[in-house]
């Protein structure tokens, strides 16, 4: 049975309840303790009453030696807490559990998506995960001007899911820090893009402030994010609003798995690793490698294949890395191979920026390498092309990149949920139909020219004629030209 455990770094876990604002004495509850690395980091820091919930027996009986007069730990639901008795303060790592399995949990644990339904109150996406009932039931838990600080998937907020979820989320709490997290927050090495919130019980107005935290090993260090456009484009609406932006493939080993040194059919795919491997602005003739990908321990795999991955087992083992493959092994030895199967996405885009931008259209469905970004829309695929191949675009990149090594540019992911582009539905119809023509010359023959045809149709929506100078000054002060 999946419980959906991913368990927090102790560092993360410390920073997050450094977030509190909570007076001394205030009653701080983690609802799915899990190792007890909020526990840890709550006790640590001295000033609360912390009470831990937590539904796994196992993880419950190996933190019991953590309780005393001002931590108390429940073994059981956490969805039966009486909602008559308020905490001040709540954090959590909420289990991810897909909306396909929680009804799987009903004959052990008495959680099925009917009963949540029924204790959340508010409406909520049949495809819902878990972790979106928990943090609602969790508001009905906080005191009124209480605090929750969650870390969680941020894919909800492009989803259908999501809409809902964001009303249900905000109808009762404020959000006052929006914290992007890079780097792997978790034990052990979850594919997961993840987002940290500080919600307020309020009906006063917050502030919001977004922030990014690095997570490197054991150390994190966070820096507010600046709005660098200065520009204000009035009918633009943010990328995320339409698209759903992730991180191409990590593969954990890429000698192991990447054009692996064997012979065989099974399970090799193709793969986009470098832009460098693309001609212009389309993946139809880019070259690939060859990639290992085993999305599940059931599959009958070839004695090749077998004997292949047996032989890297033993290495990793005595040498201790790959540190991800090698605690993947220490926690599920047979199947420490398998990895997820994610989309191919309708635009793939390289976020190493140099002299030029391109969002490359993936007409080959290529999966990529963890050095793009896979952008998947149901924008028509030209008129996204359009939408994203353009000096507006280009300025923005300009504006928001890190400088990172010989003046090239490093693009993050918030970055890209944050581009503003022309909302499909205010462009004429004439103006779509030329948009999609210009995107079907770029693709058959990158003229670099095609791009400011695509801007001149752009300016009048973004009321701005004057883009392409003030891209040349911030690209010419980046590259000291």
């Amino acid at each position: 049975m999946n419980l959906g455990q991913v368990y927090t770094k102790p560092s993360v876990a410390q920073y997050m309840v450094n977030l509190f604002t909570l007076p001394a004495e205030a009653r701080v509850l983690d609802p799915c303790f899990g190792q007890g690395a909020f526990v840890d980091a709550l006790m640590t820091d001295g000033r609360y009453n912390v009470i831990g919930v937590e539904l796994d027996p196992k993880s419950y009986a190996a933190n019991t030696d953590k309780a005393n007069d001002r931590c108390k730990l429940y073994c059981g639901n956490f969805f039966v807490l009486d909602t008559a008795e308020k905490y001040d303060g709540i954090v959590m790592n909420p289990p991810y559990v897909r909306q396909e399995e929680i009804d799987d949990m009903q004959e052990t644990y008495g959680v099925s998506k009917e009963r949540l339904k029924s204790l959340i109150d508010v409406e909520i996406d049949a495809k819902a995960n878990l972790y979106m009932y928990f943090l609602l039931y969790a508001i009905k838990l906080l005191k009124n001007d209480g605090e929750l600080i969650v870390i969680f998937p941020n894919s909800w907020e492009n989803t259908k899911a999501g809409i809902k979820f964001k009303k249900a989320l905000t109808a009762n709490c404020k959000i006052g820090k929006h914290i992007t997290v890079t780097g792997n927050p978790f034990v052990g090495d979850p594919i997961v893009d993840v987002e940290i919130l500080k919600l307020y019980k309020t009906s006063r107005s917050i502030d919001m402030l977004s922030i990014e935290l690095n997570v490197d090993g054991d150390s994190v260090e966070e820096r507010a994010i600046a709005n660098t456009n200065d520009l204000e484009f009035g009918n633009a609406v943010s990328l995320s609003w339409y698209a759903q932006i992730r991180r191409g493939k990590s593969t954990g080993g890429n000698k192991i798995f990447i054009n692996p040194a064997m012979f065989s059919t099974q399970c090799l795919t193709d793969i986009l690793s470098s832009p460098k491997d693309v001609n212009g602005f389309t993946t139809k003739q880019a070259k690939t490698d060859r990639y290992l990908m085993i999305t599940s321990s059931d599959i009958q795999l070839e004695p090749a294949v077998t004997e292949y991955l047996d032989e890297w087992k033993e290495i990793i083992k005595k040498e201790g890395e790959p540190k991800a493959l090698y605690d993947q092994i220490e926690q599920s030895p047979e199947a420490w191979y398998v990895t997820n199967d994610i989309g191919a996405g309708t635009i793939v885009f390289p976020y190493i920026i140099r002299d030029s931008v391109r969002f490359i259209l993936n007409e080959r469905k290529l999966l990529a390498r963890d050095n793009f970004y896979v952008i998947t829309s149901a924008i028509d695929k030209r008129l996204l092309m359009a939408l994203l191949n353009n000096y507006f675009i280009w300025y923005q990149l300009e504006k928001c990149g890190k400088t990172y090594g010989n003046n090239v540019l490093k693009i993050q992911k918030y970055d890209v949920d944050d581009l503003q582009i022309i909302s499909p539905e205010i462009i004429s119809s004439e103006d779509t139909a030329r948009l999609k023509d210009l995107a079907k010359d770029l693709i058959e023959k990158a003229d670099l020219q095609i791009i400011r045809q695509i801007t001149e149709v752009l300016a009048k929506y973004y009321e701005n004629d004057n883009i392409e100078n003030l891209l040349n000054d911030a690209r010419n002060k980046r590259l000291k030209r």
